[in-house]
């Protein structure tokens, strides 16, 4: 009896070790094909010309729903204003064929080398999109969360 207790309690205990990691790996191999992130690629750069690629995407849960994150390989070190960065993160909403419930956005320069890509402030942009609440992830990131709030 002690033996099939200890059997039933394993696979718990292994995801209690392991963390909500090992949850999306399992539920991407549920559903058998990669994440579906729309047009994202295409999109954002032909709203906000600046932005010349969009990479790494990424996507994962958190305790809202899903959340979202995306490097922007930009034309210039020169900060984003307010207007440019409310663009990207709209198209990313309308291209995005699935609900995001926090948003994560790096930005960086091009460069032959990704040694000698310069980080692109995103901070002061992202504070005057109201009412989003935005944390910093160093200068050239932020998190955005509230997106319902702005973009309905």
């Amino acid at each position: 009896m002690h033996r099939r207790a200890l059997l039933a309690a394993a696979p718990a205990a292994l995801v209690g070790l392991t963390g909500c990691g090992a949850l999306k790996t399992e539920l991407d191999e549920k559903r058998g094909r990669p994440v579906d992130f729309g047009d994202v690629t295409r999109a954002v750069p032909a709203a906000v010309p600046r932005v010349v690629r969009v990479e790494d995407a990424d996507r994962w849960t958190n305790g809202f729903g899903n959340a979202a994150g995306f490097t922007l390989v930009t034309d210039a070190a020169d900060p984003f204003t307010a207007e440019q960065l409310d663009d990207v993160v709209r198209t990313i909403r309308t291209a995005v064929p699935w609900e995001i419930s926090s948003l994560r956005l790096i930005a960086v320069t091009d460069a032959a080398d990704p040694a000698e890509a310069v980080g692109v402030d995103l901070r002061a942009a992202a504070e005057e999109l109201a009412p989003l609440g935005v944390t910093h992830a160093g200068q050239n990131g932020v998190t955005l969360t509230g997106l319902d709030q702005r973009y309905g």
